[in-house]
């Protein structure tokens, strides 16, 4: 199907699915530019959530083709439902690989946010500088302290949520979901910090690294640590950029920085 785009009509969101390894992997398209970017949620997310369409829009479409994916278990890629586990993001790189390779858009930037951050590492690792030419971490952690997983297990429980912290998951996932899969996630953070010693499997991958990378943070983040005592230590070639006045959401509240700084990496570096 050819689409025509003029000034009074928008560039298409497109949505569609791949069986990868017997699962229906979602995901939607936006854009038919040059630059390449498959963008990761964070936990108990979607790409609607973490990457909606408003968000989706402050980008040139003539300059990026943004593939957003629902990772096993998520979004609209399910059934079965998402199983929580110390290795998730390191399974989860081999589908998202396969999903641009089947897509036959390759090489391609990664990007993701929060839990997806660890799997974009996850992804830059396993597919090297000719698959991935290059790396975009939204609010990442590949560590965790025992002041963050004392936090985790305060808010293990979803009944104690405040509606607003709630309902940006309940608009794509039913309450007995949310409180199932957030209490897994928590139990595994907490299982990395006492079993791993604090390190996510993915810590380990960053010296592997050597594709340019962009470090995307929010100055009011309480769940991340500062990256220049952290991973500017390990990868090779990466900088950092800080919304002072985001949260651990930033690329919500503030989508056009976020856009902005985006497409100014993929415009400044070397595919």
């Amino acid at each position: 199907m050819t689409v025509v785009e003029t000034i009074d009509t928008p560039a298409p969101l497109e949505t569609g699915h791949v069986e990868i390894n017997g699962i229906n992997i979602g995901y939607c398209r936006y854009g038919t530019g040059p630059n390449l970017i498959l963008c990761i949620c964070g936990a108990v997310g979607c790409y609607a959530k973490d990457f909606p369409e408003t968000l989706l829009r402050h980008f040139d479409p003539s300059l990026v083709t943004l593939i957003c994916i629902d990772p096993p278990g998520y979004g609209t890629s399910r059934p079965p439902d998402r199983k929580q586990e110390v290795m998730r993001s390191t399974k989860d790189s081999e589908f998202c690989v396969k999903l641009m390779q089947s897509l036959e858009l390759v090489p391609f930037t990664v990007c993701g946010w929060s839990e997806g951050a660890r799997t974009a590492v996850e992804v830059a690792a396993r597919g090297g500088p000719s698959v991935v030419n290059r790396m975009i971490l939204m609010a990442p952690a590949t560590r965790i302290n025992e002041l963050a997983a004392n936090a985790f297990k305060g808010m293990r429980n979803t009944d104690h949520w405040l509606a607003s912290a709630k309902a940006p998951y309940l608009a794509h996932y039913d309450e007995a979901f949310l409180k199932k899969q957030w209490a897994d996630v928590c139990d595994v953070v907490v299982e990395v910090f006492e079993m791993l010693g604090g390190r996510f499997p993915c810590d380990q991958r960053l010296g592997q690294i050597t594709q340019p990378t962009l470090i995307l943070t929010g100055g009011q983040d309480r769940f991340c640590t500062d990256p220049k005592t952290t991973l500017l230590k390990v990868l090779k070639n990466a900088r950092v950029e800080t919304q002072l006045h985001g949260n651990h959401d930033f690329h919500i509240k503030y989508p056009k920085w976020f856009a902005e700084k985006v497409q100014t990496f993929v415009k400044g570096t070397t595919k």
